[in-house]
């Protein structure tokens, strides 16, 4: 049975800083041909491009390790009952914490990333918006939070210590400090249940979950509810025809 390469605890840091580095010149470049720096177009393009970067700059830097394959990074089958079992309750979960939590702080915390993406000026970029809240934010996002730097964290400390960690990060890179607390649940939410199943694709799902209400909550369900179901669908398509390896381990 394989087991997760021990990728070093900087490996993750250098992901970050070199993806994010290497997605900004490409903008950079891009804005400079344009003379555009503040369209929905370049918001759309730089969301993409650093997210996509830092992804690649991870598997990259893996490789230095060893030869990086998908299911080092969580992209791993599992019994679809049991995840669809681990993925409810954290959702519940989540949602009870957020109740709380909105209830004793009253979160002042007004979106802007339907006007940052123009989703709200026309329907070209309102399915553009979708397909990068829904789409390209919980897959790259959850490939380097919890298929890398959980990871990391995970083969050196235990589990709740690991998932705290990760989540708070989650948090503070997602938006104003009102909301880290409720980010950084959801960050260990989503860390419960990849430790649990094993799989990277029940914790895209949530995900992307999530974004699908607050997207849709702010612009067209219809859209939102469309391209969350394609997701969630692809998601149990790769627990059921991912080759599993490396089982979850027990929760410590």
């Amino acid at each position: 049975m394989d087991e997760s390469p021990r990728w070093p605890l900087w490996l993750p840091v250098a992901a970050i800083a070199c993806g994010a580095g290497a997605g900004l010149l490409i903008l950079s470049v891009i804005a400079g041909i344009t003379h555009d720096t503040k369209s929905p177009g370049i918001t759309v393009a730089g969301t993409v491009i650093v997210d996509v970067s830092v992804v690649a700059a991870s598997v990259l830097l893996a490789g230095l390790v060893m030869p990086a394959r998908p299911w080092q990074f969580g992209l791993r089958g599992a019994p679809l009952k049991f995840a669809a079992q681990m993925a409810s309750l954290g959702a519940l979960a989540y949602f009870l914490f957020t109740v709380l939590y909105a209830a004793i702080v009253r979160p002042n915390n007004p979106q802007r990333v339907v006007e940052d993406l123009g989703a709200d000026t026309n329907t070209f970029l309102l399915v553009v918006g979708a397909l990068v809240v829904i789409v390209v934010a919980p897959v790259c996002e959850e490939l380097f939070f919890r298929g890398f730097l959980f990871t990391v964290l995970r083969q050196r400390m235990a589990f709740w210590a690991a998932a705290l960690i990760d989540g708070v990060l989650f948090g503070f890179v997602h938006g104003s400090l009102v909301i880290v607390p409720i980010l950084a649940a959801l960050g260990v939410v989503f860390c419960y249940v990849y430790e649990r199943t094993g799989s990277i694709f029940p914790t895209i799902a949530l995900h992307a979950l999530n974004n699908t209400i607050a997207y849709g909550d702010q612009t067209d369900w219809g859209v939102a509810l469309a391209v969350g179901a394609a997701v969630i669908a692809g998601c149990a398509y790769g627990l059921a025809r991912a080759p599993r390896r490396d089982p979850a381990r027990v929760t410590g």
